[in-house]
């Protein structure tokens, strides 16, 4: 609460000492109250009161960001309810698991100590707390249930009785991302922040890292090469090299690994594998185990009767052999549990599955009625695209993920699914759709610029170099990569804060002086050329510091309303880029007025050094920015002898290019700026889904989390991926239905 109320208390002390300042100095000019240096010695003695504020404000967030126990204890609840989400996902429909037992495999050298021979899903956290040191590596057969060993253990270690506020919290995260350049504490913290970062900031990671109150518990080091990846060019094995050498203060730190059997062995096979770890291995299901699951999965067990009996009676068979995974009980259950919408009969008999030659024939068969069978049970919206759309989408989605194995190729990440309709499509379509957005927006300001005054030249000057710049913008290559969101609940709560925004001020108030001065100095010059220039100049440089101060104020307001999109409420992956399109259409316009009103302010108080109401008005019917200043004159000379008299006169002169100017000009600028400076990934998926017309759902977002919701896929951080790699790579090879 001290935190919240120290930050209302400046941010109303700084807006009240801007808008004090601009008002004493209008009245100085205004009614001769006194002279400017006067009023500018009056207003000095209140800086170090702004100063004092700001560094109340800045002490406040430091003491917050240093409760590291607090931190900790913030991020173990976010990740006990992530991973209970997860868990509900894997296991399906009735929460049934299989209790799957383990071997523990003795490495040549390098093992860690007190490792029992074998253990079973529901015991790993005691084998775990045995190992000295706690490092485990979890291999298996695909299928085989790594993940959800991985998961059972966080959650056993987060809810165990025996857990104190030192113990590390453990973070399982996707390995398939890591870009092994970097060190691994700074990926990991990068991580953290991004999965939870609507409750933990960067720096707030970074803390709990490097001081060893994470436990890394990294999920699938087979999925960061691929199979035709050269020996020299492996991630997995650059990663092993970093995890082996992962220290804390008493020596080797905690960490767990999962990774597939036959990959772990390829790199064993090259002398790389984690050191001083031990290293479990999931054992295929048990026939028993087998009959239990699906007898358990079903409504009509005597359906089941023959497949059961053959399991049982045949444990090396082909049946037993293709279902000896949890995945593929899940697959068998699935498609045979499918039932008719209408009449809710079986679609299909279990026995089919006794017809099939070979194990890999089960696991096409199983695959193929996988997709159809998860769009009819679909437990929220079922039947809301069919089985046929699913499979095609899907397996353009696989395909391309298949042709670009550079980070993996698991992720699903709809800010770099744009390559995917074309890199040079989309960059043309992206820089076309910018002129015409450029001409139908900058139409109404050109039309009404006085081209023979050189302010007017020089505003149009400036739009049209905006503009050139947006277009080129839009046709790069990249995007960027910092995606932003709203955080209006920062002008309210403590929580979800860094320590940056007060340094974000002053820098950013040095940042607009000399642009602030530059352009009030040739705007007031260009634009009254009758004047001396001493007068000008002071008159310029009195509405620079104007200028500056609200456009900086402006500034400051959209900096302090959106934030990079790490730190919004985590939700699902299509909030990066929602959350970045709604900030640039809605901060961009808004900073555009806001400007064009700080500009309209600068000319009234410009005008009071000389400009009168026959300068604009006497002349004849004026135009451009000479319309403007006369009708603000005549606002200017109603506030001192008539207020209704004055603002007929100045909606009279000054209406056309009030309405016009303004609004044209400031929404030409904030879409300008919204679209192509602020919003840059998320209008490129836009264009991406508009080139991807026909090949994939206009509405790509809301497929995949349904497909999420279904079971087809999963959440790993900022990204969708397929519920498992046999799954993807059999869409790969098969893109129609």
């Amino acid at each position: 609460m001290g935190a919240s109320r120290t930050r209302r208390v400046t941010v109303v002390y700084v807006a009240l000492q801007a808008a004090t300042a601009a008002v004493a100095l209008w009245l100085t000019k205004q009614f001769q109250v006194a002279r400017m240096a006067a009023t500018a010695v009056a207003l000095a003695p209140t800086v170090p009161g702004a100063y004092l504020a700001w560094a109340a404000y800045r002490e406040d967030r430091a003491e917050a960001a240093a409760d590291t126990d607090a931190k900790g204890r913030t991020l173990a609840a976010a990740v006990a309810a992530a991973e209970t989400r997860q868990r509900a996902q894997l296991i399906g429909p009735g929460a049934h698991r299989i209790d799957v037992a383990f071997t523990h495999r003795l490495e040549p050298a390098n093992n860690a100590t007190g490792a029992q021979p074998g253990g079973r899903l529901t015991d790993v956290v005691a084998y775990y707390q045995r190992l000295r040191p706690a490092r485990l590596v979890i291999t298996g057969a695909p299928g085989a249930g790594k993940t959800l060993l991985a998961i059972e253990l966080v959650l056993g270690l987060l809810t165990q009785p025996g857990r104190t506020p030192d113990d590390p919290v453990p973070v399982r995260l996707s390995l398939s991302g890591w870009d092994t350049e970097r060190p691994l504490q700074q990926w990991l913290a990068q991580q953290i922040h991004e999965q939870f970062s609507g409750r933990l900031s960067l720096a707030d990671a970074r803390r709990l890292v490097h001081g060893h109150r994470v436990l890394p518990v990294l999920d699938g080091l087979d999925e960061m090469d691929t199979s035709t990846t050269p020996a020299a060019r492996r991630r997995a094995a650059r990663a092993l090299e970093q995890l082996s050498a992962y220290q804390d203060p008493t020596g080797n730190a905690p960490l767990v690994l999962t990774c597939r059997t036959p990959q772990y062995a390829e790199l064993a096979a090259l002398d790389v594998r984690m050191r001083e770890a031990a290293r479990i291995e999931l054992d295929p299901v048990t026939p028993a185990q087998a009959t239990a699951y699906l007898t358990a999965r079903t409504t009509s067990p005597g359906r089941w009767a023959t497949v059961i009996t053959t399991l049982t009676t045949a444990p090396g068979g082909t049946l037993a052999r293709a279902l000896d995974t949890p995945w593929r009980l899940n697959l068998a259950a699935t498609a045979y549990e499918e039932r008719d919408r209408a009449t809710l009969a079986h679609l299909r008999h279990p026995d089919q599955l006794l017809t099939l030659a070979s194990p890999s024939a089960v696991r096409d068969h199983l695959l193929a009625l996988y997709l159809p069978a998860v769009t009819s049970q679909h437990h929220t919206r079922p039947g809301r695209y069919s089985g046929d759309q699913a499979h095609r989408w899907l397996a353009a989605l696989a395909a391309h993920l298949a042709a670009n194995t550079s980070a993996g190729g698991t992720d699903i990440a709809l800010l770099q699914l744009w390559p995917m309709a074309g890199r040079t499509r989309v960059r043309i379509t992206d820089a076309v759709l910018a002129v015409f957005l450029a001409l139908a927006c900058t139409f109404p300001l050109v039309a009404q610029v006085d081209d023979s005054s050189p302010a007017g030249l020089l505003a149009g000057a400036t739009v049209g170099l905006y503009w050139l710049a947006a277009i080129w913008n839009a046709g790069r290559a990249g995007v960027p990569d910092r995606l932003h969101t709203f955080r209006l609940h920062r002008l309210r709560s403590s929580d979800h804060v860094s320590g940056r925004d007060a340094t974000t001020v002053v820098r950013t108030l040095a940042a607009t002086l000399p642009i602030g001065l530059t352009i009030s100095v040739v705007g007031v010059l260009a634009d009254r050329p009758t004047h001396g220039l001493a007068d000008d100049m002071t008159s310029a440089i009195a509405v620079a510091l104007v200028l500056w101060l609200l456009g900086s104020a402006a500034l400051v307001i959209t900096k302090g309303l959106t934030t990079p999109v790490g730190d919004a409420p985590p939700t699902d992956p299509r909030h990066p880029v929602r959350a970045d399109l709604v900030v640039g259409l809605a901060a961009g316009p808004t900073l555009g007025l806001a400007y064009a009103l700080v500009c309209g302010l600068s000319i009234l108080l410009g005008t009071m050094y000389g400009a009168t109401l026959t300068a604009g008005v006497v002349t004849g019917q004026p135009t451009g920015f000479s319309a403007l200043r006369a009708g603000l004159d005549a606002l200017t000379t109603g506030l001192k002898s008539g207020f209704t008299t004055g603002f007929t006169a100045g909606l009279t002169n000054g209406r056309a290019f009030l309405l016009a100017g303004w609004l044209a000009s400031g929404l030409a600028t904030g879409v300008a700026a919204g679209l192509y400076l602020i919003a840059g990934a998320g209008r490129r998926y836009l264009v991406f889904l508009l080139c991807s017309r026909g090949r994939l759902p206009l509405r790509l977002g809301a497929f995949l989390h349904w497909a999420y919701e279904g079971g087809l896929l999963r959440i790993s951080g900022a990204a969708y991926q397929f519920r498992h790699r046999e799954l993807q790579d059999w869409l790969a090879g098969h893109p129609t239905p």
